[in-house]
C-alpha cells in the first residue's frame, strides 16, 4: 500500500470515528426518552426504587424511569410504601403500597426528580411485590 492510500485510509477512519462520537454526544446530551435508537429501551418495562434526599429527610419512590437528562429523571406512576405503626404491642405494623396519583390532591402520573437529590437508584427484580402490584394495575 502506498503512502497516499494510507493517508486516505487514515482520514476516512478519523472521519468515521468523529461521526460516531458526535452521534453519541448528541444522543446523550439531548436527554429525552431512555429508549435507545431502535425504540426498545434497556429500561423498558423495568421498575426501580429511587432513594431521594429531601430537605428534612428522605423518601423512596418506585416506578418506571421514562425520561432522563443530566439534570433530572421522570418516574412514571410513582408510588411509595406506607407503614402504619401497630396499634398494640403484639400486632404487626400495617404496610401497604400507594400510588401518588391516588392522593387527594390528584397529581399527574409522572414525577420529575432532580438528580442532585438522588442518593441511589436500584432496579427491582421481576418477583418483587411492587412489580407485581404494577403488573396487576396494568391488567385493570
Amino acid at each position: 500500500m502506498n503512502k497516499t492510500a494510507k493517508v486516505i485510509l487514515i482520514i476516512i477512519l478519523v472521519l468515521v470515528l468523529i461521526v460516531i462520537v458526535a452521534g453519541i454526544v448528541v444522543v446523550t446530551t439531548k436527554g429525552g426518552n431512555v429508549k435507545n435508537l431502535t425504540g426498545t429501551g434497556s429500561r423498558a418495562n423495568k421498575y426501580y426504587s429511587v432513594y431521594v434526599q429531601t430537605g428534612n429527610g428522605s423518601a423512596v419512590y418506585y416506578g418506571q424511569i421514562v425520561k432522563q437528562s443530566e439534570e433530572y429523571l421522570v418516574l412514571k406512576d410513582p408510588g411509595y410504601i406506607n407503614v402504619q405503626p401497630a396499634q398494640n404491642e403484639d400486632e404487626q405494623p400495617q404496610i401497604n403500597f400507594a400510588l401518588m396519583k391516588d392522593e387527594f390532591f390528584k397529581p399527574l402520573p409522572e414525577m420529575t426528580i432532580f438528580k442532585n437529590n438522588i442518593v441511589f437508584i436500584q432496579q427491582l427484580s421481576d418477583d418483587s411485590p411492587i412489580v407485581s402490584f404494577y403488573k396487576n394495575q396494568a391488567g385493570k
